[in-house]
């Protein structure tokens, strides 16, 4: 492949389950059969230095984000999560940074190649780029590897790891049509990335969330660090490690809400798990340059305008938060999409008495809820709402007046879009 054009229209030509049904349907069949067939046709290693493994509800990005920025002031490291927002190129980054096109030509160069021996190899397009993280690793001898899930964990094509960290970030109510209707059963599904022998570090859960966790840990005779038991982090920002003595003081990140300091916990602990011997300033300066985009992140030159990949009832509620304790406005309004295996009337009710107008909308994308349903859902959830055209309603949250805060939330296809237009734009 001589172009980047030319890897996304390889891409965009496979099935993407994504864009459709995740998945394709219900966990009634393993997911991980392709990527070890791929891996061993290119002989590509499963057992990665130093590598992180992440799975949860909410928080994934952030607190992978966080890893990678401290792992990578001591380590080449690279990073796989997903979705992007405006380019596939943000799935893989090498210590936070966009690996170049060059690199990505290479790289699918040569698994087309070697894949086209084996037709009975049929990637999906989150599988291809899983791949290529797994062909980067070899390729560039990095010495540090974080892995965010794309969905649950133990059919994930992702869980084809051996001997990493298992980290858990905040698990609640999601995809439960595949997932499962109780946290219980969310929790057995994501617990599935615990190897054999191995460590996990979790963020604070609730009672049956963790003990879902132990269960699986003593099953795989493994040990779970779990935040408010092994680890914590008070409002001070000071991380603590009682039982390792270790104390970090003086903590910043530029990340806005409180559910972070969870994220940055986590985090913390998984690092310190994967190498003991980083210090306080490693960690500490780690944690001021991370950077993440659309989590409740500022417009530029809109500084009431905030973009925010809230997509289900646990992040809504965080949003809410936020925006609540957020009181130099007279007035907030919220442009929401969502997709059609979200509980928008759930999540939509956290911002009941939060914000003061609802503008609804479609994302860009087969998935979303149409801009009708997202009326009623909204109306249930007792906001005022209206519909508004996608590109309409960004042009309307740009002229919001100063004493407005506005967000654009819902999806992470909503929350890109509207980067990709403010992109544009420029």
């Amino acid at each position: 492949m001589r172009t980047f054009a030319d890897v996304e229209r390889h891409l965009n030509s496979l099935i993407n389950y994504e864009s459709t049904t995740p998945l394709g349907g219900t966990r009634g069949q393993p997911k991980l059969e392709p990527v070890l067939c791929a891996a061993d046709r290119l002989q590509l290693p499963l057992e990665l230095p130093r590598c992180a493994h992440i799975a949860g509800t909410v928080g994934k990005g952030s607190t992978a984000s966080m890893l990678d920025a401290i792992l990578s002031r001591k380590f080449s490291t690279l990073t796989f999560t997903s979705p992007h927002l405006i380019s596939v190129k943000e799935r893989v980054k090498l210590n936070g940074e966009l690996i170049p096109d060059e690199i990505w030509c290479e790289g699918f160069s040569c698994i087309n190649s070697e894949l086209a021996r084996d037709p009975k190899i049929a990637l999906t397009y989150f599988e291809s780029v899983w791949v290529f993280y797994l062909w980067c690793a070899k390729r560039l001898k990095t010495q540090a590897h974080i892995v965010e899930t794309g969905l649950g964990g133990s059919f994930d094509a992702t869980n084809v790891l051996v001997n990493s960290v298992a980290v858990f970030t905040k698990i609640d109510l999601d995809h439960t049509h595949i997932l499962g209707n109780t946290v219980e059963e969310i929790a057995k599904d994501k617990s599935g990335i615990i190897n054999q022998g191995c460590v996990a570090v979790s963020a604070e859960q609730a009672e049956d969330v963790l003990r879902v966790l132990d269960e699986k840990a003593a099953m795989m005779n493994a040990r779970v660090f779990a935040e408010g038991r092994e680890f914590a982090i008070d409002a001070a920002m000071s991380f603590s490690f009682p039982s390792k003595e270790i104390h970090v003081d003086h903590l910043i990140w530029p990340l806005r809400g409180k559910f972070q300091a969870h994220n940055a916990a986590t985090a913390i602990a998984a690092a310190l798990k994967i190498d003991s011997s980083l210090s306080e300033e490693e960690i500490r300066d780690g944690l001021m340059s991370v950077r993440i985009d659309a989590r409740q992140q500022s417009v530029k030159g809109h500084p009431n305008l905030w973009v925010d990949v809230a997509h289900n009832e646990i992040s809504f509620a965080a949003l809410a938060e936020s925006l609540s304790s957020d009181t130099l406005f007279k007035r907030r309004i919220a442009l929401i999409a969502m997709l059609k295996d979200k509980d928008a009337e759930s999540s939509l009710v956290k911002l009941r008495g939060v914000v003061d107008e609802a503008l609804v909308t479609e994302a860009l994308s087969p998935r979303s809820r149409s801009a009708e349903n997202m009326l009623d859902c909204a109306k249930r959830a007792g906001l005022s709402a209206r519909i508004v055209k996608r590109e309409e309603g960004y042009v309307e949250m740009l002229r919001l007046p100063s004493n407005t805060r506005g967000v654009v939330c819902g999806s992470f296809y909503l929350a890109g879009d509207f980067l990709r237009w403010l992109q544009d734009k420029e």
